[in-house]
């Protein structure tokens, strides 16, 4: 099988003792403990891919950058290979024009606290701007935001759509997340929700957008900013000779979680509920959730079963690694099939 492959297997709820541990906690919020047990794990069982790849996705997730190379470079050493998470990234990067790839003259990168100190590296985004219809910001090793460095980056990025050039943000997941965290600290600062409404509209997310400016609306006693297309040029991407093994979903068939889900009342797993009952094939999308709480993955779960008995096809794609762990303890292979990169 090739680096590139996907595997579509069930899960078949066999568990390494560690990988359980740390799911568990994981899914209680437990992320120090959760580390702790993966650290230990392969302490004692260094061979046991499956909790490399864990720690990975914990330490992606919690932003630890400094950790997560380190931890690249020893599973590469004992391997043998890139871990998935890298050569996925490998393999977008691939696709984009020589320029705006690591090192190229039109791609500049953010790490570690979005500050006040981000303005000499978006400034010289600004000048690669002045050369290249098309420029890279690659955001994926933010660790944290501040509402200086926020505001920096939405009027920068509000210059070069006003200028007419095409964006390519990488890790505006992240981004995302973080500044979920900070409205939920700080509710009526302006800079975390207009950045947040400026990433919507990159991602062209019009319900997420208009859910998210009437949140901002009530946290902030303002306006409602109105939803607007954002038509930029794109890069011409490199697509060699794709073999895939993937399946292709239509997106009228495709349902997405996002974030983190607790509890059996959470309002995604309600959509989920009313959308599910309305399609036979239902792919639920999770590769943009963080963590699921083990009441909500069990109401998922039960959920599923339900919906398997009236005969529909459920699959589940591309969880992280530290959720398809819970939800192999809960046996959703009995009732669904996942889809996700293989080791």
């Amino acid at each position: 099988m090739s680096v590139s492959s996907i595997e579509v297997s069930e899960i078949q709820g066999r568990l390494h003792p560690a990988a359980e541990s740390a799911a568990m906690r994981y899914a209680g919020g437990y992320v120090a403990e959760a580390r702790r047990a993966l650290e230990q794990g392969l302490k004692q069982f260094p061979e046991e891919a499956r909790l490399w790849l864990m720690l990975l996705d914990l330490l992606r997730l919690e932003g630890r950058w400094k950790d997560y190379e380190s931890v690249v470079a020893n599973f590469r050493q004992r391997f043998g290979q890139e871990p998935v998470s890298e050569r996925e990234r490998q393999q977008h990067e691939a696709r984009l024009p020589e320029p705006l790839r690591t090192g190229g003259k039109a791609c500049w990168a953010l790490g570690g606290m979005l500050d006040a100190s981000a303005v000499g590296t978006l400034a010289r985004l600004r000048e690669a701007a002045s050369h290249h219809t098309v420029v890279h910001l690659d955001l994926s090793r933010l660790s944290g935001v501040e509402a200086a460095g926020c505001r920096l980056l939405a009027e920068t990025l509000d210059q070069l759509i006003a200028a007419g050039n095409g964006i390519v943000l990488s890790g505006d997941r992240l981004l995302g997340r973080l500044l979920r965290q900070a409205v939920e600290v700080e509710p009526t600062h302006r800079a975390y929700w207009e950045l947040l409404l400026t990433l919507l509209r990159f991602a062209q997310d019009r319900p997420g957008f208009e859910r998210t400016a009437l949140e901002y609306a009530l946290a902030a006693d303002v306006a409602a900013p109105a939803w607007e297309p954002l038509i930029m040029p794109q890069p011409q991407l490199i697509l060699p000779g794709e073999r895939r093994t993937e399946p292709r979903y239509a997106m009228r068939e495709q349902f997405s979680l996002a974030g983190v889900m607790t509890g059996a009342d959470d309002s995604q797993m309600l959509a989920f509920m009313d959308f599910a009952a309305e399609n036979q094939y239902v792919n639920l999308e999770l590769s943009q959730l963080d963590r699921i709480d083990f009441v909500c993955a069990a109401q998922l779960a039960n959920t599923i079963a339900s919906l398997t008995r009236e005969g529909k096809v459920i699959r589940l794609i591309r969880p992280n690694q530290l959720v398809a762990a819970l939800l192999e303890l809960l046996n959703l292979g009995a009732h669904a099939s996942i889809v996700s990169p293989s080791a």
